[in-house]
């Protein structure tokens, strides 16, 4: 199989942020999961999830605008979350999505697995790809996607396959025994995709008809090897002739080369026969040869005693400043090719051949050239350019550092400290639940994210009695994405991630806070997304004086004069309220979008609490809440696919309307008949 030359366009290229956008007729997004080794929250946050949910804003450039879209575009999520090994698991982030670290008891979390969930599509990122921006920007990575949807032509098995496997990859974050509220999201929306998307691709009876096959090749204890896996993807009764590996990381150099070994087993045993390894290197300054980052030990797998063999030696071509992290194995015959791609290098650990392997992810396709020859071209075309190395030349080999080698300022968080939570106390005070599963190590204390304030530790939780679950007060105003861990021994702090309980305890951005009836009325008339009509509320409210002219914010709670608002926007008010129910009987594709409505600093109860505050006497507090419930009771909702219900969306909003009763004491007896009679029927109506 002919190799793309260097210079020519390559249709196999592409640009892996760009498969986090949603394709035509995709639907609303309902939640992410992602693996990874090493990771970037602010880069999964502000590039990632930016354009999974289309936001708009720029985080640096529009400051309160972004925090605003961001808050109204993640409340749509049931989840959005990254599990990450635990060496790496930590970071300044925002506690709408939630950070898992994979705490294997051997080997390494070094899968790199997408999944992204609209309402009518699933779609499946698997590659060699840490969510870092050196990672999608930088390096030479190869991915994988696959779209799945009612006439969806993937193989099914794949995308459940794949759940399966990140369901069995979180496991292990869990080392206590209290439910967490993270892990249950996870699993959750992998429940979801496994129910509504079984019927999304073909069986693998049709996919075998097919002439390109796609499977799923994962590693990791207990599971088989990559060499084992490709041998039974095979498809042909003779074996490939050759065989050709990439791999920015090998085996240490005075060691016996064992996956090297086992790619020889795969090809052909007699007649010609040749393996390929692609690397990277450099040519040495002066004339002095070419410096390979891969170990000689891959010339010494080749069998003795075959003259028809030959293991070939390919420098793979790499723009200045931008490393190889691509790994794959191609197997070629006259009739079939195979490329496996994925996380594994090809390493022991990686390829599952080490007693103590890694979790792995790979896609392997298989394709039939005499059916598709196409097919066949553009998978030639989607191994990265090289050129061959004369052995013969004065040759240095010096690998790169090992991928897992794990650098000395960090240190990993006992199992002891199972669990972080920050949610609201019954006095809806933030606080943080603390979960333990044994006992910590002596001496061990918390501190604040910027490592300098010490919040709890050892003494005062063996003064509760060493329980294995406690409550500590958060007196911050922002919930915090993590603690930082000693010990008497450590060698250095632990990162402990926090997660939120849920969504509702975490407190909106400042500029959401109490908004003005005036605004919240805006929004709710208005066709245009919260965060442009906020962007023009900010605007109109800029300070004058040339102290806050130069200040890019403006407080939007600055009140005007109120006090003949509700008499004089009467009609404003009733055009808003439906309005209001015209937005509600729009289908959500999550419960969680949902409550946000109706919950969220800009839903039903939020208006409400601006109608208390801003209406002049109690009686029209009375007919206001009255008019907003008798609107609630107007939503019917249709039936829609992969939304909410309409018996669950309808009876979220009962709640609310026996929320806003409570807020609408008695009236007094010197209140117009009229209004009591007309307040009471509109409650009794509304509740039947």
């Amino acid at each position: 199989m002919a190799k793309q030359k260097k210079g020519e366009e390559n249709p196999a290229r592409g640009k892996l942020l760009d498969a986090w956008a949603a394709p035509d007729r995709a639907g609303a997004p309902v939640g992410v999961v992602a693996t990874s080794f090493t990771f970037d929250p602010a880069f999964f946050e502000e590039e990632c999830l930016a354009r999974f949910l289309q936001i708009e804003s720029d985080p640096v450039e529009d400051g309160p605008i972004y925090l605003i879209e961001r808050e109204e575009k993640m409340a749509q999520l049931s989840c959005a979350a990254v599990l990450v090994d635990q060496h790496h698991c930590r970071g300044n982030r925002s506690l709408r999505w939630d950070l898992l670290a994979a705490r294997l008891p051997q080997g390494l979390l070094h899968a790199k697995v997408c999944l992204l969930y609209w309402s009518n599509l699933a779609r499946l990122i698997i590659s060699s790809a840490n969510v870092t921006e050196d990672a999608y920007r930088r390096n030479l990575e190869v991915f994988g996607v696959l779209d799945f949807h009612p006439d969806s032509q993937a193989p099914v098995s794949c995308l459940l396959e794949t759940v399966e496997f990140l369901r069995q990859a979180a496991e292990s974050t869990t080392v206590g025994t209290t439910a967490s509220p993270a892990l249950e999201r996870w699993n959750g929306l992998l429940d979801r995709v496994e129910n509504e998307c079984q019927h999304w691709g073909v069986s693998d009876t049709e996919a075998r008809r097919q002439a390109v096959l796609v499977r799923p090749v994962f590693t990791g204890p207990g599971r088989p090897t990559v060499f084992a896996q490709l041998s039974r993807l095979w498809p042909a009764t003779s074996p490939p002739e050759v065989a050709c590996a990439v791999s920015p990381f090998f085996d240490p150099p005075d060691s016996t080369n064992a996956p090297a070994s086992e790619l020889w087993k795969l090809v052909r045993k007699r007649g010609y026969a040749s393996v390929q390894f692609h690397v990277s290197g450099e040519e040495l300054p002066g004339g002095e040869g070419i410096l390979l980052h891969a170990p000689e030990s891959l010339l010494h797998a080749q069998p003795a005693g075959r003259p028809d063999t030959t293991t070939e030696i390919y420098r793979v071509a790499l723009p200045s400043g931008r490393p190889l992290h691509a790994k794959g194995i191609m197997l070629e015959h006259p009739r079939w090719g195979l490329y496996l791609i994925g996380s594994s290098n090809f390493t022991s650990a990686g390829t599952g051949l080490s007693t103590r392997p890694n979790l792995e992810a790979n896609l392997a396709y298989v394709v039939d050239s005499k059916r598709d020859w196409q097919a066949w071209e553009l998978l030639a075309q989607g191994f990265p350019e090289s050129e061959p190395v004369d052995l013969n030349a004065d040759v240095h080999w010096m690998p790169s550092p090992p991928e897992d080698e794990i650098t000395a300022e960090t240190e990993l968080l006992p199992p002891s400290f199972a669990e972080a939570i920050y949610e609201c106390d019954e006095k809806h005070r933030p606080v943080l639940r603390l979960t333990f599963a044994g006992t910590p190590p002596p001496g061990w204390e918390l501190f604040s994210e910027e490592g300098q304030r010490r919040l709890w530790g050892e003494p005062e939780w063996m003064a509760l009695g060493s329980p294995e679950q406690c409550v500590v007060r958060w007196q911050e105003q922002r919930p915090p994405a993590g603690l930082w861990v000693h010990w008497a021994e450590s060698l250095a702090a632990a990162w402990w991630p926090v997660n939120a309980s849920c969504g509702e305890v975490l407190p909106p951005p400042d500029e959401l806070k109490q908004l003005p009836l005036e605004v919240l009325i805006n929004i709710l008339s208005s066709a245009r997304p919260l965060h442009g009509v906020l962007r023009a509320y900010l605007s109109r409210h800029r300070k004058a004086d040339d102290r806050d002219a130069a200040s890019p914010i403006v407080d939007p709670h600055q009140r005007v004069d109120t006090s003949q608002f509700l008499l004089q926007r009467t009609r404003r008010v009733s055009w808003a309220l439906s309005a209001l129910r015209r937005r509600l009987e729009r289908p959500v594709a999550t419960l969680e979008y949902l409550r946000w409505r109706l919950r969220g600093p800009v839903g039903v109860t939020a208006l409400a609490d601006a109608l208390i505050r801003e209406a002049r006497s109690e009686e029209e507090k009375a007919f206001l809440i009255a008019e907003l419930v008798l609107e609630l009771g107007r939503v019917r909702v249709e039936p829609q696919p992969g939304c909410v219900s309409p018996e669950l969306h309808e009876q979220e909003i009962r709640n609310v309307i026996a929320d806003l009763r409570q807020l609408v004491p008695p009236m007094d007896p010197s209140v117009p008949e009229n209004l009591r009679s007309y307040v009471d029927t509109v409650f009794e109506t509304v509740a039947k």
